[in-house]
């Protein structure tokens, strides 16, 4: 793995827009997305976004039981992780790396890569997210569960490199902008 190659890691509050975040700032800057596998169903199972690598729990654990897994995390008993030959494929690109993690696959990434790695926490007041959830349609089961866990993922900030409110996306992306300029 190229030891120069930053890998720049989205995260912060469920529902604080960071995959939109990670996925606007990441095609201006050309860095390279390294998809997370989930066996969370996708929330449209007729047209799956793009955002996860879908798989089976029996699927996720052969491959986490086996070490095909950098980090593995549990959210609302659903698994999530990054694939070892994901984040080694991207590294060996041309490109920066980008990642959009919980507090604990950020937590796990830092600590194996150190100072390659550079977490940018992405957060909205609670009430903005039960807005914003609410407004694209989001269930009722999955808005209270976001609401749930943010008081845990709003106090991973103070470990973060970078913490940018998200409350307008063209001066929130101005401040990543800057961000990521920093560092090359």
């Amino acid at each position: 793995m190229d030891s120069q190659k930053r890998m720049f890691v989205f995260t912060g509050t469920s529902g604080s827009g960071r995959k939109t975040i990670a996925r606007k700032i990441g095609g201006e800057f050309g860095l390279t997305p390294v998809i997370s596998c989930t066996t969370r169903p996708p929330r449209n199972p007729a047209k799956p976004d793009s955002d996860y690598h879908y798989i089976s729990a029996e699927q996720f654990e052969e491959w986490e039981n086996g070490g095909l897994f950098v980090q593995t995390s549990e959210i609302d008993r659903h698994k999530y992780g990054i694939l070892n030959r994901e984040l080694e494929r991207a590294l060996s690109g041309e490109a920066d790396v980008s990642l959009i993690l919980n507090r604990e696959g950020a937590s796990v990434v830092k600590r194996l890569f150190g100072d390659r790695v550079v977490r940018i926490f992405i957060y909205v007041d609670k009430q903005t997210v039960r807005e914003r959830l609410e407004s694209k349609g989001t269930s009722y089961e999955v808005v209270n569960a976001y609401l749930d866990h943010y008081p845990d993922e709003v106090t991973y900030r103070k470990s973060c490199e970078h913490v940018v409110e998200n409350v307008e996306l063209s001066r929130t992306l101005e401040q990543l902008r800057g961000i990521i300029r920093s560092y090359r």
